[in-house]
This record gives structure tokens, sequence and C-alpha cells, in this order.
């Protein structure tokens, strides 16, 4: 499997990060793309890794002194992400939870870094535990259910992912995590009938906010949606979900191989 890590500017002037993972079945006759993507807005400028090296030596150092900050803890545990540290920053998250053992921020970033490293059952216990604590957590669920889905636990993530549409049915990414688990299933109707519904809510909620501009959330709503579409081998609606993208200020260059994969 494939990594790309994006990153470009999207018209709020925002850097957006993207981490594709895509991988082709080896039969040419299939010509299925599997795409998964990640996004997430910073309201900071992206840091060079030498700046994120010398805020994990800061931090370090500041933590050295001031053992029991949590904040602290926490800003180092995200630098280590950056990095690539996955290792520092799981140590560093249940070093805050020796120090605060119900810190929710701590327990749900260590799930993250956890479903990351493949580590799933390490991963649920935490999303279980933010779950106990608060039953309508949505981003917890959220998290169990991709986690469930990537340990193949596919039944429960679609008991997780209804219930989740249920409880929120005006989010947009409820509906979309649905519609992972449904394409996973082979329920490819239904997925792309979720995933127009997450595109449809997050689209007027965008353009109440900002009319001229295209929010990130759809980027990855697009993807999914194109996914699901080269698995029914309806091309002609995958390409109109790229060029959706492009023509809202996604350089093509980044969807190169997914065109390429649409063929003449």
């Amino acid at each position: 499997m494939k990594v790309l890590l994006l990153h470009y500017k999207n018209k709020r002037n925002k850097t957006v990060f993207a981490v594709l993972h895509h991988c082709f079945y080896a039969q040419m006759k299939k010509n299925i793309i599997i795409v998964t993507l990640l996004l997430f807005a910073m309201g900071i400028n992206a840091q060079t890794q030498q700046e994120w090296r010398d805020s994990v030596s800061t931090l370090s150092a500041l933590i050295e002194r001031n053992p029991h900050n949590v904040d602290l803890r926490l800003r180092k545990a995200a630098a280590n992400i950056e990095l690539g540290q996955w290792g520092y920053a799981l140590d560093e998250y249940s070093n805050v939870l020796e120090i605060e053992p119900q810190n929710l921020t701590a327990l749900y970033y260590r799930a993250f870094v956890n479903h990351h490293l493949g580590r799933y059952s390490f991963a649920r216990r935490d999303y279980d535990e933010i779950i106990k604590s608060e039953p309508l957590n949505q981003h917890a669920l959220m998290g169990l259910i991709l986690t469930n889905l990537a340990d193949n636990h596919v039944t429960k993530a679609f008991d997780d992912a209804n219930r989740l549409v249920d409880m929120a049915p005006e989010s947009a990414e409820a509906w979309a995590v649905r519609a992972e688990v449904e394409a996973q299933l082979g329920m490819l109707d239904a997925a792309i009938g979720d995933i127009e519904k997450a595109i449809t809510i997050e689209d007027v909620s965008v353009k109440q906010k900002y009319p001229t501009t295209m929010d990130d959330n759809i980027t990855s709503y697009q993807l999914s949606a194109f996914t699901i579409y080269m698995k029914q081998g309806r091309k002609n609606k995958a390409r109109q979900s790229l060029d959706y993208l492009t023509g809202n200020g996604l350089p093509k260059a980044y969807l190169k191989d997914y065109y390429d994969a649409l063929g003449k």
C-alpha cells in the first residue's frame, strides 16, 4: 500500500494535510481503486520538519522542569506525531494518563496512535473508555467504528455506524463513516446513497458560512464517492467526482493515479 502525504492551500488559505492510502487490485480487469482520504485542517501554517524537531526539543526541556504539566506533554505528543514518531507519541499520551487517568484528549489520541500502529485491541479499549464516560461522544464512536473496520470486525462496525447515524442524523461525518462500512460490506447502493447524503449536508452547511469556497470535508466525501463509483463500474460518475475536486482548487497532479485508473 502506497501512502502519500499531501499538503496544499485551500481557498481560505488554510494549510490542508491529506493522507491518501490507496492500493490497486492485481487483476487489471477489475481496475478498482480503494481510496481512503483523511483530511484535517490546521489553523496555523505548516512547520518544517526541523521546526517540529526544535519544538520537541524545547518541549522536552520544559517537561523536565515541569514533569506534571499535562498541556506540555500533549503538545509534545502532537509534535511527535507530526514527525512520525508514533512510539514517542504513544509513550507521552500514556504519561499524561498516569497523571490524569480520565484525560479524554489523551485517551482519544492514544487510541488514534494505537490504530495507526495496528494495535487495534488497545485502540478499541481507549475508545470504549471514552464512550463509557461520554456515551454521546461522536468522535470516539467514529474512531471505534474505523478501528473495528480495520480489524475486520465489520458487523460490529456496521451496528455502531447505524447507531452513529441515529445519534447524529445532521452530521455529514456520520453518513460518510457509515458509507465506508457499507462499501466494505459490498452494500454499494446503500454506500453511495449515504456518501451523497454526506455531501449534501456538508454542501448546505458550507454555503451558509462560506458561499464562495469548497469545504475540506467535501474533498474527502467526493473521493469516497469516487471509490464507490469505481467499484460499481460507473467511471463517468467517478470522473465527475475528481473533476469537481480539481475544479475547486485541488491540483490535478495530486490525483494523477486516480485519473490514470479511469483510463481513456
